[in-house]
């Protein structure tokens, strides 16, 4: 365990940080297009446009994140599902599986 954390917390950090933006970008985009007093959902109006352009802006925010130097080096999962299923391959340990989740439920609240 005590290996885990001090080889990777710089990791764990970053995960966190990923999955706070990602969930911040969320929010913003979100008010953006959805909020009724939003200018741009005034201006564009139409729902299904709308529901595309918020699928657009998250797409290139997680694809910003992912190819970020800390989504690079931490791995990028973002997400515990997707650090669960990296476990079962195989690819990280035990510790490193509950540091990475625990951190993305810090970054996730914040």
């Amino acid at each position: 365990m005590r290996d885990a954390l001090t080889s990777h917390w710089p990791e764990y950090l970053m995960e966190a940080a990923g999955l706070g933006l990602f969930m911040l970008s969320a929010c913003v985009f979100g008010t953006l297009v959805g909020h009724p007093a939003s200018p741009l959902g005034r201006l564009i109006g139409r729902p299904l446009v709308l529901r595309a352009l918020m699928g657009v802006a998250m797409g290139v925010t997680a694809f910003a994140l992912v190819r970020s130097p800390w989504g690079q080096r931490s791995g990028a999962h973002l997400n515990p599902a997707f650090t669960l299923t990296f476990y079962r391959l195989g690819k990280i340990s035990g510790w490193d599986t509950g540091f990475y989740v625990a951190a993305q439920f810090a970054g996730g609240t914040s």
